[in-house]
């Protein structure tokens, strides 16, 4: 079973996952996404070529490039603009999130603290270095610099998220509730809090995580992530048809969502015992994510229990060539040999 306890994790994976289905559009959809990129990028440096010494229009390409992962040409344009105007905090913060991209901490920093030399109470370059600090996890600087935030500005829900993490990250459960609390009271439809408090009450098994859940539901009943933690929540308190349910709305908004075929096959397989259903639900995951060792081993599992003793042998096997010595399928070998 694929669980997930942080928000922050699954955001991760599924902006991965996000990338992989872009690339498997329709020839015609991508050539039109890219023709209409073409466009604003001949529009911007169209205005560049006729006002060069107009810093905002350099940031505005430093953004369309970040935004297709060139960060290379991002930096260059940046740097352009802090030649122009080097007195604009602005261009320092964009200047940190092009070497955030690059995984260099150190240059990100130093961006953001020449942002707050210029604007020492600018609340975006303080959020910034908070979430930098979170991390790096240098968790007294993450409260020191939410301490410096909030001492300007009380009213900041992203600073209590952020700090919620830290406390998550330390083991302080209780007072990362209260934060997570105090970021939905100033923000009401703030839907990752929503989310990690549901994940927070789950690893608990706390009944109310499906009261928040269902809230984050509301507020993006397009988004998948508060289904998939609403399913995972009934599926380990014993409510597997629930889960289920759940896990088939999401195949309905995102009918590639892997993690929720997988736990459907997991079900079918631990819960009900129906393994050829499992191998069903196995199979898809690993049309899609081939090097998915855990499927491959559970799809395995399934072919052992029904007997299909070669199958799953053939199964063990390429586990071990994905994931070497996975223990699993190595008892599983020496099961059936």
């Amino acid at each position: 079973m694929i669980r997930f306890y942080f928000f922050v994790v699954v955001m991760l994976i599924l902006a991965g996952y996000t990338s992989c289905i872009q690339k498997n559009e329709s020839s015609s959809d991508s050539q039109t996404n890219l023709e209409a990129t073409d466009e604003l990028l001949n529009k911007i440096t169209g205005a560049i070529e006729a006002n060069p010494n107009d810093d905002k229009l350099y940031i505005e390409r430093a953004n369309y490039y970040l935004a297709i992962d060139s960060v290379t040409l991002a930096l260059r344009d940046i740097t352009l603009a802090i030649d122009i105007n080097n007195q604009n905090p602005d261009h320092y913060i964009i200047l940190s999130e092009a070497y955030l991209a690059l995984g260099n901490p150190d240059r990100c920093l130093e961006g953001l603290e020449k942002a707050l030399e210029i604007s020492p109470k600018n609340q975006e370059a303080l959020l910034k270095k908070a979430h930098l600090f979170l991390i790096m996890r240098q968790y007294d600087k993450t409260y020191e610099t939410i301490k410096e935030l909030i001492a300007i500005d009380n009213f900041n829900p992203m600073a209590y998220y952020i700090r919620s993490f830290a406390l998550l990250e330390q083991g302080d459960t209780a007072n990362a509730i209260r934060n997570l609390m105090v970021a939905i009271d100033q923000k009401q439809d703030y839907f990752e809090a929503f989310v990690q408090l549901g994940i927070i009450y789950s690893s608990q098994k706390n009944p109310r995580a499906a009261d928040y859940l269902l809230t984050a539901i509301e507020l993006k009943p397009e988004s998948p992530e508060a289904y998939y933690q609403l399913g995972l929540f009934f599926q380990e308190n014993g409510e597997p048809e629930k889960a289920i349910e759940i896990y088939n709305n999401i195949l309905n908004i995102e009918p590639r969502f892997t993690f929720a075929i997988y736990n459907l096959g997991y079900i079918y397989l631990v819960y009900f015992k129906e393994f050829g259903n499992a191998v069903n639900y196995f199979n898809r995951v690993l049309e899609i994510d081939p090097g998915n060792f855990e499927a491959l081993y559970n799809r395995g599992y399934a072919y052992e229990l029904m007997g299909k003793t070669e199958s799953a042998k053939n199964d063990y096997r390429e586990v071990l060539e994905l994931k070497t010595n996975y223990k699993l399928a190595i008892e599983g070998l020496n099961r059936l040999e």
